[in-house]
């Protein structure tokens, strides 16, 4: 499969020329994935069509969707989502709103590159076209994996032993819940995925 990033600053036309490279893909015959990871989704409008979380078929070898953190976040990862949205609750953030803003940093790119693994994984495409957030978020979602390695090789351990002993003195004393070892062991698997 080849993959095909198209990145650069925010309003310089990465979307259209994204959506034109797609589309001219799908017409020479090759089954094409068009997929936006900046959040600011606008790729719908390049086809003038609403897209939404999952593949929509565009035209003939031709699929679009846009990625969601929100939505990969609560499908995947729910035990993860709903200590986040407790914390914040516990605070005193409305419900609504400890929703919206419990994604952790860097979930935009961990759902893009999950998504990017899944298509050359089950390689039922020839192209993967994907219409990157401007250039300080693909950055981000580049250098990502080397972040999240150095985590969990480094810190990972030692919070997660820290926090076994510390919890049953702590929590008694914290207006927070802490996290449980079912916590560790969520973010460890989406950091491994």
């Amino acid at each position: 499969m080849r993959v095909i990033l198209f990145t650069g600053k925010g309003g310089v036309g990465k979307t259209s020329v994204a959506a034109a490279t797609a589309v001219r893909c799908a017409q020479a015959g090759y089954r094409t994935v068009v997929m936006s990871t900046d959040p600011a989704h606008s790729l719908g409008d390049s086809f003038d069509l609403e897209l939404g979380t999952s593949m929509t078929p565009i035209a003939e070898n031709l699929w679009a969707h846009e990625v969601s953190a929100l939505h990969e976040m609560q499908r995947h990862w729910a035990r993860l989502h709903e200590y986040v949205v407790e914390v914040f609750a516990t605070q005193g953030l409305d419900e609504v709103i400890a929703e919206e803003v419990a994604n952790p940093p860097g979930m935009d790119e961990i759902a893009s590159l999950m998504w990017i693994k899944h298509y050359v994984q089950r390689g039922e495409h020839d192209v993967l076209v994907v219409d990157c957030a401007p250039t300080g978020e693909t950055l981000q979602l580049l250098t990502f994996p080397d972040a999240a390695r150095w985590w969990l090789d480094k810190v990972y351990p030692w919070e997660r032993r820290a926090m076994k002993m510390a919890r049953p003195v702590l929590q008694p004393l914290m207006d927070i819940p802490l996290p449980s070892d079912e916590i560790f062991a969520s973010l460890k698997d989406l950091l491994l995925d």
